[in-house]
């Protein structure tokens, strides 16, 4: 039995053009046609008239932490839970996620084995869920940025095992606390942490693997630091100035800048005082970074921080609308968001609509190009080929 999408406006995530009256027929997980001509349809073809509507990529997070809900305490909390405990929370949140039309996301720093144990449930069948890329735990020096949920070393042979330990234990990534942040007390999210030495040694045997380091980083020495180690992907990036960013366009370097993260933590009251202290101050510059890493042609890409304090899943939206406000064109923020992530997460087979392709992808009432708050309204998710509400 095959999935039919009849007569689909199509935005495929590729190009910067909407491909009016398409069909797309899905057979199990790929989308196996795509074409204006009539589809053949079988007596057990399931039809779907799409006659006006909008058919797109799924859509990925590039930075989320699954174990965290997004309350105002649950980052402050978590940690203390048993591991089976935040295994259950986070599938719960990726649940969540996934019926928000984020069909695949990338965990960047969970306890121990949770998020890696959830990740193999959800590939092998046994749970639905959105694909979960993860690094397992996080790299932070002793007493670093959220040290609660990271392996803490010191020097650089310390930071070689503990790279080498996560992929023994089945991490996609390796993610590095390279500079302080908001949510730690103590700490600057200007300061950094990690040496270079540090750093290099992760790259070293994370490329050995062919596998991608993301770095947390805020102030601008890390952040030079980070590129000179070779580090794949920028998170956050607060600080960038003009050299930084054009040594990322040179090295194609990753940018996750997740904004509205830092605007919830400066203006909501649930948050201890000093959290919106820290995370005021850097709105402006963050903001400046963003609007000429634009300008630049910095590879950028949709990621959320969803999970932390006051940042649930749905505030993916917030993002985009975030995005496009800093100055991304409509069709840039949607690129972001689907075949630029899956370039950067290292996902083939997504990201895009295209024959081969996994049938990950949104069934939208209007178009999102001529206002990005659609995507936030209600939608058909379809992920690997069947809609959410239809798993078993």
């Amino acid at each position: 039995m095959k999935t039919i999408l009849k007569n689909c406006h199509v935005i495929d995530g590729k190009t910067n053009d909407v491909t009016p009256h398409m069909n797309i027929v899905i057979e199990g997980d790929m989308i196996i046609q795509m074409s204006n001509e009539p589809p053949s349809i079988g007596l057990e073809d399931h039809v779907i008239d799409c006659s006006n509507q909008y058919v797109i990529p799924g859509l990925i997070d590039a930075h989320v932490h699954l174990m965290w809900d997004g309350s105002a305490d649950d980052e402050f909390v978590m940690h203390h839970k048993d591991d089976s405990f935040i295994a259950l929370k986070s599938y719960r949140n990726a649940l969540r996620t996934l019926s928000l039309g984020i069909t695949s996301v990338r965990d960047v720093g969970s306890i121990h084995r949770t998020i890696i144990e959830l990740r193999n449930a959800i590939e092998s069948g046994l749970l639905m869920g959105p694909t979960v890329i993860t690094c397992g735990e996080a790299i932070s020096m002793t007493g670093g940025h959220v040290y609660h949920i990271c392996r803490e070393i010191d020097g650089a042979d310390e930071a070689r095992k503990a790279t080498r330990q996560l992929f023994k234990e089945g991490a996609d990534f390796i993610k590095v606390m390279a500079t302080g942040g908001m949510t730690t007390y103590g700490e600057e999210p200007g300061s950094s942490q990690l040496t270079k030495e540090e750093l290099q040694a992760v790259v070293e045997e994370a490329h050995k693997r062919n596998k991608k380091v993301a770095a947390h980083t805020g102030g601008l020495e890390g952040i030079l630091t980070c590129l000179e180690a070779g580090i794949d992907t920028i998170e956050h990036g607060i600080y960038a100035n003009e050299e930084a960013l054009q040594q990322m366009k040179e090295q194609g370097t990753y940018l996750i800048p997740t904004l509205e993260v830092y605007k919830r933590l400066a203006f909501d009251e649930r948050v201890p005082a000093w959290v919106r202290m820290k995370s005021e101050k850097v709105l402006e510059p963050h903001r400046q970074m963003l609007e000429r890493a634009i300008e630049i042609g910095v590879n950028i890409v949709t990621g959320t921080d969803a999970g932390s304090s006051v940042t649930g899943a749905d505030a993916y939206f917030d993002e985009l609308l975030f995005m496009h406000d800093v100055g991304m064109t409509p069709m840039q923020v949607i690129h972001a968001s689907t075949r630029v992530a899956a370039e950067c997460l290292d996902l083939p087979d997504r990201g895009v609509l295209a024959e081969g392709k996994k049938a990950d992808l949104l069934i939208l009432p209007n178009n999102p190009l001529e206002n990005l708050h659609i995507l936030k309204s209600d939608k058909m998710v379809m992920k690997n080929g069947k809609l959410v509400d239809n798993y078993p």
